[in-house]
């Protein structure tokens, strides 16, 4: 009973590291909102020069698809956390299933945007014009299937943690809020475009650190003794 006692309570200790994951997350967010590419429809040449370029492939690989890494591994501590300290434990499990698969999702279409767009770019760019019919295609009826279902799942996920968040006694019901709020925001301002989209980055940031920071500040004594050496 002592050894399952103290495994527990280390787990407790690793899920409150993973829980900087988070911010983390949010900041790759707000690196991949500094800067939109031209709408395709209005003007493709500036778009193909746009996805052309190295800091565009550096900005999916690590903001996008690595960034995409990290947020999960911050939501699988977040679910954790809540699973043991929150009287919504079915709650926290349906978050964090919704969270992954959506989560998922959204990286299939990074790494769309990271080869097979960049490469479409530099075709066009080498005379090769047919290929906007081509960027049609790929941007086409399954790829927005796709989009829609993974940002409802990762969005509604989001809430349903905010929902775990409030019947956690550690956690301020607040950071949950803006959490569930900031998700939402940055997907939207993301395809929109502008000031929006790095506003929701932020509030992630925010929340995220509050969240991380209230979970530290309850850690047990015992915990603390476990996770020592």
């Amino acid at each position: 009973m002592k050894a399952t006692s103290v495994s527990q309570d280390s787990l407790d200790h690793y899920a409150r590291l993973g829980l900087w994951a988070l911010p983390v997350y949010g900041l790759a967010n707000f690196i991949g909102t500094l800067s939109s590419q031209p709408d395709y429809k209005k003007d493709f040449p500036g778009y193909a020069r746009y996805i052309s370029t190295s800091p565009f492939l550096a900005s999916h690989l690590a903001a996008s698809i690595f960034g995409a890494g990290i947020g999960i591994l911050g939501f699988t501590a977040l679910f954790v956390y809540l699973a043991r300290g929150s009287d919504r434990p079915a709650i926290a499990l349906a978050a964090f299933v919704m969270t992954i698969v959506g989560n998922m999702g959204l990286v299939a279409l990074f790494g769309v945007a990271a080869f097979a767009q960049r490469a479409i770019g530099k075709a066009y760019l080498a005379g090769h014009h047919d290929v906007v019919g081509v960027n049609s295609t790929v941007y086409g009826t399954p790829l927005f299937v796709t989009a829609g279902v993974a940002l409802v799942l990762f969005c509604v996920g989001v809430i349903f943690f905010a929902i775990a968040i409030s019947g956690a006694e550690s956690l301020p019901r607040l950071a949950g809020v803006l959490l569930a709020v900031a998700v939402p925001v940055f997907a939207i301002g993301s395809l929109l475009g502008g000031p929006i989209g790095p506003i929701g980055a932020l509030l992630e940031i925010g929340s995220t650190i509050w969240i991380a920071r209230s979970a530290s500040a309850a850690a047990r004594p015992i915990d603390t003794a476990a996770a020592s050496p």
